[in-house]
């Protein structure tokens, strides 16, 4: 579509938000068009790419997970109708070519990498148990096996004490939009540091409710939040593989799986 209207590639923009897949953003840093995340919703991908077309920027796509597709700017909304004409134009186009859309997506895949992803919740009507298990992922225990970080916040005089693996996978990005935290190349800095006001600040804005985010070096990501309206803690979890090995994503994605359940959540204990 923008090609087809001489949109140059570094003038096209994209956006989902941050509990979706990161192929989006795998193919910009390749193709070269502009891409950000935004929270969760529409409202926020909608103006995120109003304000890019306010720039000069070519409205290319907007999408969430399980939700649905903005594809230009004639609905700054989700909209399923126009989502489907793109994708049976897209059918037909490779269909002329000998080709399926599941050939493409193979294709999208050995380009790019292998993504797979496993987002489920944990049932949790009491809140107090809610809030109990993001504190102590935020702020630690005295748990001996697990090696956590000692990041001490002068300004608050809190210590942030996250999980430096999940699953034996080293954790190299933090953002937690709770406390207003952000950290990339954790597994390369020292475990304990202080943190004076105005560093390690997360682009979004802080949130009352819990959110945390960690990016591990095997290419797995995972976003634990609470839900707005049910009882739910929601989990969001992907792994990339550069080399598209499959069957290897597959089970980084069962091991980080299961740790959600028994290193962060201590669904087991309790009875979750």
């Amino acid at each position: 579509m923008a090609r087809s209207a001489r949109v140059p590639d570094a003038k096209l923009a994209m956006v989902n938000s941050t509990v979706s897949s990161r192929m989006l953003e795998t193919m910009a840093r390749v193709e070269g068009f502009y891409y950000a995340d935004t929270l969760t919703g529409f409202k926020w991908m909608a103006n995120e790419l109003e304000a890019l077309q306010n720039q000069g920027y070519f409205i290319g796509l907007g999408y969430e997970e399980a939700i649905g597709y903005m594809i230009h700017d004639h609905v700054l909304d989700k909209d399923g109708v126009t989502a489907l004409a793109v994708f049976v134009q897209l059918a037909a186009r490779l269909h002329a070519k000998g080709q399926t859309v599941g050939d493409y997506l193979e294709s999208l895949y050995a380009k790019y990498g292998y993504y797979t992803s496993a987002n489920s919740y944990f049932l949790c009507p009491d809140p107090v148990k809610m809030d109990q298990i993001f504190l102590r992922i935020r702020y630690g225990t005295a748990e001996p096996d697990i090696e956590r970080s000692e990041y001490r916040r002068t300004h608050t005089g809190d210590v942030l004490r996250y999980p430096l693996t999940i699953g034996g996978f080293p954790v190299s990005y933090i953002r937690d939009l709770t406390v207003g935290f952000e950290m990339r190349d954790v597994d390369k800095q020292a475990a304990s540091l202080d943190i004076a006001e105005g560093e390690c600040l997360p682009q979004f804005p802080v949130s009352s409710s819990h959110m945390i985010t960690f990016e591990t070096r095997n290419g797995g990501r995972l976003t634990m939040r609470t839900s707005g309206t049910e009882p739910k803690l929601k989990y969001y979890l992907e792994v990339r593989n550069s080399s598209n090995d499959r069957t290897k994503a597959a089970q980084d994605l069962n091991t980080m799986s299961q740790a959600v359940a028994a290193e962060l959540v201590h669904a087991k204990e309790d009875r979750l």
